[in-house]
């Protein structure tokens, strides 16, 4: 795993070097980010949010009931029976198990919200990417995810989140 990031390392430095000597211009820009924080996809999971309402407040629910069982636990738990903090264990071992459930269910929404989100918007996010190139004047385009450090005026994720959220109140 090290020499393979070693490896991506002196490659992205490779390209690097060799852009800065064609006098080619550089950016990064990291399109998942600019994408999600988007106003279109807070709009979009707040429907998703909605559709789950009810989940996430029997998560809440559940949260609150393990929290006030440990706290009991902790603070009389010197004073109670065996069979007293046992019924109290199995009660928050239950909540546990529940809880789980729920939140595996709700971030199996959010994985496929945020894949069938990427996938609709990807058109557009590449037209508004290939339109901010072109402004900019940009060569090369590296992931964002990939760059360890760019400075703020090389970084087009904010100035692509802000064209996003322009055209999504053109529509």
């Amino acid at each position: 795993m090290f020499n393979l990031t070693k490896l991506v390392a002196a490659s992205l430095f490779f390209v690097a070097s060799l852009a800065m000597a064609e006098g080619n211009k550089i950016a990064a820009v990291d399109m998942e980010r600019a994408l999600f924080q988007s106003d279109a996809a807070k709009t979009s999971f707040k429907q998703v949010e909605d559709q789950f309402g009810d989940d996430i407040q029997k998560i809440k629910l559940l949260e609150q009931e393990m929290v006030a069982n440990q706290e009991k636990l902790q603070k009389d738990g010197a004073i109670m029976s065996d069979d007293e903090q046992r019924k109290i264990r199995n009660e928050i071992k239950e909540k546990q198990s529940e809880f789980q459930f729920f939140a595996g269910k709700l971030q199996e929404a959010e994985k496929q919200w945020r894949q069938q989100f990427f996938r609709a918007s990807l058109p557009r996010l590449q037209e508004i990417l290939k339109k901010l190139i072109d402004e900019e004047g940009v060569n090369v385009v590296l992931n964002g995810q990939a760059v360890i450090h760019v400075d703020a005026d090389l970084d087009l994720t904010k100035k692509l989140l802000n064209k996003l959220n322009e055209a999504s109140t053109k529509k």
